[in-house]
């Protein structure tokens, strides 16, 4: 029985592989077309497509930062011109397409662990794009863009972990993401290079977001709050330390 559910664990991940490499060359054929209509559709149609394919489980379990995952990719390989960091882009973005429908059709024995990753990864790819983009154009709706994303993304994640004060995570959402939003105006006044900007965001993001998890699971300690204290002030120093201050 366990050799037969490995056998069709294995199957599932290798049709997982096949379509993310599919979204990949989607990508790359949006990007050498110059954003023509046929592959932007055919993309999309792709992606939902597969993704509600499946019905094992809620549809709109992680519908909103899937969403997020999609505008990402255009953006970012629409935006992304040196052919490093596009195929890069592509690489990631493909691997989180594939952490999607790993999660959704329960091709993971670990499903909390990979949902943890995919939403770390899917707003550090955010942040590197906010900060990698000219942001003096269009700088109120990036900002803001930015803002509905890690809403719309803490949100689901709350949701995705507890389902029993929806209104209580609509508010912790909110407060959490408009914390971080203020952080991410200070932020992006620093000369730190768009790199190191994100990995700091991320860190922030990812030390709040384990603070308010703990939280609502009422795990809050005097040991947490020490221990990430010290990630927060180690990350700070190494980030600063690698920066260039020349302006």
């Amino acid at each position: 029985m366990v050799e037969k559910l490995k056998s069709v664990l294995k199957t599932a991940q290798s049709l997982l592989i096949l379509k993310s490499f599919v979204f990949a060359g989607l990508l790359f054929w949006i990007k050498t077309s110059g954003f023509t209509t046929l592959p932007i559709v055919v993309f999309v149609l792709y992606s939902f497509l597969f993704y509600f394919y499946h019905r094992i489980q809620s549809d709109f379990e992680n519908f909103y930062s899937f969403l997020v995952l999609i505008g990402a990719s255009l953006y970012g390989v629409g935006m992304l011109s040196h052919l490093e960091f596009l195929l890069l882009a592509i690489l990631v973005f493909s691997f989180l397409f594939y952490i999607f429908l790993g999660i959704k059709e329960h091709a993971f024995t670990h499903r909390f662990e990979w949902n943890y990753t995919k939403n770390l990864l899917l707003v550090y790819s955010v942040f590197l794009l906010y900060f990698l983009s000219d942001k003096y154009i269009l700088f109120e709706i990036k900002f803001l863009a930015v803002f509905l994303i890690l809403f719309l993304v803490v949100r689901e994640w709350l949701f995705w972990l507890y389902q029993v004060f929806p209104k209580r995570y609509n508010l912790a959402a909110l407060v959490f993401s408009f914390l971080m939003f203020q952080i991410l105006w200070a932020v992006s006044l620093l000369p730190l290079g768009f790199i190191n900007s994100a990995t700091f965001m991320i860190v922030i993001f990812y030390l709040g977001m384990d603070f308010l998890i703990n939280h609502f699971r009422g795990l809050v300690t005097k040991n947490l709050i020490i221990k990430n204290l010290i990630i927060l002030f180690i990350s700070v120093f190494v980030i600063f330390f690698l920066t260039n201050w020349k302006i």
